[in-house]
C-alpha cells in the first residue's frame, strides 16, 4: 500500500513569494556552510542524497491525499493538489477515478474543476460521500457563474455514489470504511485496508473525544493502523483561541498513536500561514512529547516489534511513503 501526498495544506492554497524563496535558499546555503559544502555541485549533491534540510518546501496545494494498492488508486479529498494528480495519471492510461470526501469545505473540493478528466469524454468520476448534500456541494462549482462551464457541460462522467458509516465499500482490493471525525458540520474520515497494510485519514478532525471510551463507535478505525493521516494544523498553544475551528495538534495525535500502538503517524493539513520554520518547531515539539511519554506504553511498543514508538511525519506536496517497504 502506498499513500502520496499531492496536497498538504489546509482552509487556504499558499503560493511561495519571492521573500519566502529566498528564505529557503538563505537556510539551505547556512547549512551548507556548516558541513563545510562551498561549491553548488556538492550542495546540489547533498540535498539529492536528502542530507540538507528536507523538504525544503512543504508545499501550497490544499488537501488531497491518493492510497494505492496494486493496479488501483483511490483519492481522499479534492484540494487544489487533485489538479496535479490528474495530469500524472492521465497519460498513464487511467480511466476512471475514485474520490473520498471527508466534507464539503471549499478547500476539500476546489481542485475538481481544474481536474481535466472532468473535461474529456471517456473519463469517470466517481465521488463517495457521506453527507446527503455531496452531490449539491460539488455541482455548485459548475453552475456558470464560480466556474465558466456548468455541470451538464462537463465532458467527463461524474458519479456519486452515497455512503453509509461504518459500511465499508471496496476499490480494487481495498476495503474504505467511513467513520466520525470531529468538525462542525461533519467530517468523515476513511480506513483503508488491503493486502494485511492498513492506513486511515483523519483530516479535518479536531479530536475532542481522546479516550477509548468517548471515542466509541469510531475506536477501532484507529486500532491496529500502520498509517493514520493527522490534522495537525496548529500548535497545541493555538489550540484553546481556535476551539470548535475543527483541527487539532501534532501531540495529540502523538498521545492517539502511543495509545492504540499507531506505527507511522503523519502530520498534515498545515496552516496556510504557517512557515517552514514553525512547521519544523512543531515535528520538534512533537518528538520530544512522543520521547517524554514513551515510557508508560513501552510494553506495548515492544511487543509490537516497533520498541521507538511511533515515526513521525510532517508531510509535504508528493511525499510517498511505501507501507511495504521498511
Amino acid at each position: 500500500m502506498k499513500i502520496k501526498f499531492w496536497g498538504t495544506r489546509g482552509s487556504l492554497p499558499q503560493a511561495l513569494n519571492n521573500g519566502d524563496v529566498v528564505a529557503i535558499i538563505g537556510d539551505l546555503l547556512n547549512e551548507a556552510e556548516k558541513r563545510g559544502l562551498s561549491s553548488p555541485s556538492s550542495i546540489k549533491t547533498a540535498l539529492d542524497r536528502g542530507e540538507l534540510s528536507s523538504p525544503l518546501s512543504y508545499g501550497g496545494n490544499t488537501t488531497c491525499t491518493e492510497v494505492s494498492h496494486g493496479e488501483h488508486s483511490l483519492f481522499v479529498d479534492m484540494g487544489s493538489g487533485l489538479r496535479e494528480a490528474g495530469t500524472f495519471h492521465m497519460p498513464n492510461g487511467v480511466k476512471e477515478f475514485h474520490i473520498f470526501l471527508t466534507h464539503m469545505h471549499w478547500d476539500h473540493v476546489m481542485g475538481l474543476p481544474f481536474f481535466v478528466p472532468v473535461h474529456v469524454p471517456g473519463y469517470t468520476i466517481k465521488i463517495y460521500h457521506v453527507h446527503r448534500n455531496g452531490p449539491e456541494a460539488v455541482k455548485i462549482n459548475f453552475n456558470g457563474v464560480n466556474f465558466p462551464l456548468t455541470f451538464e457541460q462537463l465532458g467527463g462522467k461524474i458519479e456519486f455514489i452515497q455512503l453509509k458509516l461504518y459500511e465499508a465499500v471496496q476499490v480494487g482490493d481495498m476495503k474504505v470504511t467511513p467513520f466520525v471525525l470531529d468538525h462542525p458540520g461533519g467530517s468523515f474520515g476513511f480506513r483503508i485496508d488491503a493486502g494485511g497494510k492498513s492506513c486511515a485519514i483523519g483530516v479535518d478532525g479536531e479530536f475532542k473525544r481522546m479516550t477509548r471510551e468517548e471515542l466509541g463507535k469510531d475506536l477501532p478505525y484507529y486500532q491496529n493502523l500502520d498509517l493514520l493521516v493527522f490534522d495537525a494544523q496548529y500548535e497545541i498553544a493555538e489550540l484553546a483561541s481556535r476551539f470548535d475551528w475543527g483541527h487539532c495538534s501534532p501531540n495529540i495525535g502523538v498521545d492517539l498513536a502511543l495509545r492504540e500502538t499507531i506505527k507511522t503517524l503523519v502530520f498534515t493539513h498545515h496552516d496556510p500561514w504557517a512557515t517552514p520554520a514553525k512547521l519544523r518547531r512543531m515535528y520538534k515539539a512533537a518528538i520530544k512529547h512522543a520521547t517524554s511519554q514513551l515510557g508508560t506504553f513501552k510494553s506495548e511498543w515492544e511487543a509490537a516489534g516497533q520498541p521507538s514508538g511511533p515515526k513521525l511525519i510532517t508531510a509535504w506536496d508528493s511525499l510517498t511513503i511505501d507501507l511495504d517497504k521498511p
